[in-house]
């Protein structure tokens, strides 16, 4: 995993997502975790303790699990420092207010992650 990269993309990111931040939110913390990690704040926070991908706080933490991108990576064809990118910014759109509880706004969230995803490979900037 390659952090120095991915928290260039990360910041690159942040003035193409659709919504801004929020206003209080003073920083965004990505954090790496192994997977009993992750399972163990699963559990503890949203009462499943499964492992997942991605965990938002609204404080401004983003938890991401390496090893389930790793795992994940032939499911959606991209690499793991980019299926990494892809649950961070997941993790920022929360932030900025997207939500994927029901199916309906899930299916908008999925199509303003990707969009974030592709243009921050590109490595477009706003116009």
């Amino acid at each position: 995993m390659r952090v120095r990269p991915l928290l260039r993309r990360l910041k690159a990111s942040l003035p193409l997502l659709p919504r801004p931040l929020p206003a209080q939110l003073s920083a965004v913390h990505f954090v790496l975790v192994d997977r009993a990690t992750m399972a163990r704040v699963h559990g503890d926070f949203l009462g499943d303790p499964t492992e997942t991908d991605v965990i938002t706080f609204p404080y401004g933490e983003i938890l991401v699990c390496p090893a389930i991108a790793r795992d994940r990576t032939t499911e959606y064809g991209l690499e793991t420092d980019q299926e990494v990118l892809l649950y961070a910014l997941h993790g920022l759109l929360h932030l900025a207010g997207y939500d994927d509880t029901t199916p309906v706004l899930a299916k908008e969230m999925a199509i303003a992650q990707q969009q974030l995803l592709k243009r921050v490979l590109e490595g477009q900037t706003l116009s």
